[in-house]
Order: structure tokens, then C-alpha cells, then sequence
């Protein structure tokens, strides 16, 4: 079971990647198409943070509670990237969740995604895991 975990936590990091990657491209289609963002996109910004979320709690246990975190060639730069993860969606629907002009809204969001999907990528170069001992 130990050794499944951190296949679990890179195949996550892949799966919340494209998909932030997908809903930023959706973003940026429906601000070039005049529309605001809908429920099915805000749906799916809420299943990219869980997804997130269930990433770096995992990623915590892994760290913390079944000691990898030495496997890591550089920790610190990995759980910084994996915060800014975290954070950035709630933090970005905190600020431009109330703004008047939905089109503008669409673009925020978008960069916002894009910016994550950024973050997600160089969180993973960050995260070779070498097996203890080597």
C-alpha cells in the first residue's frame, strides 16, 4: 500500500493539471464568446479544487506522516508550489468573484486557471521522487 501512495499523488498531479488546463481554455472560450462563466464551469473549478485539495493532503501524509519528504530532491520548493496550488482558485474566486462585468470575470478566471495550470506543471518538475537508499 505505501508504494501505491505516491503513484496515487503523481497520478492526481496529472489528472488536476489538464484538468485546470481544460477549464482555463473553457474560461477563455466563453470570454471570446461574450458569455459569462455558467454552473457546469463552476461545477468543474470546484471538482479541480477537490482534486487539488485530495492532492495535497495526500501529498502532507506523504511528507509528514510516512517520511518522503527526504526522497525529495528539493521539499521546500514542492510544498510551496503545492500552498500556492491550494490556494490560488478560492483566492481568485475571493477577488473577482464580485465583479460587475461578467465578461471580465471570464478572462480573470481564465488567467487564473492558466496561472495554475503553470504552477501545477512546475510543482511536478520539482517532484522526482527517488525511493529512499539511492
Amino acid at each position: 500500500m505505501a508504494s501505491f501512495l505516491p503513484l496515487l499523488h503523481d497520478r492526481l498531479a496529472v489528472t488536476a493539471t489538464w484538468f485546470t488546463l481544460i477549464i482555463g481554455l473553457w474560461a477563455l472560450v466563453q470570454w471570446l464568446r461574450n458569455r459569462p462563466l455558467g454552473a457546469s464551469w463552476y461545477g468543474a473549478a470546484v471538482i479541480a479544487q477537490l482534486t487539488i485539495l485530495a492532492q495535497g493532503l495526500l501529498g502532507a501524509w506523504l511528507y509528514l506522516g510516512m517520511g518522503l519528504g527526504a526522497a525529495l530532491p528539493r521539499p521546500f520548493m514542492h510544498i510551496l508550489y503545492g500552498i500556492v496550488a491550494v490556494i490560488t482558485l478560492p483566492a481568485a474566486w475571493g477577488y473577482f468573484g464580485n465583479l460587475p462585468d461578467e465578461r471580465v470575470r471570464s478572462l480573470a478566471m481564465a488567467a487564473t486557471c492558466i496561472f495554475l495550470w503553470g504552477i501545477l506543471l512546475r510543482s511536478g518538475s520539482t517532484a522526482v521522487y527517488l525511493p529512499p537508499g539511492l
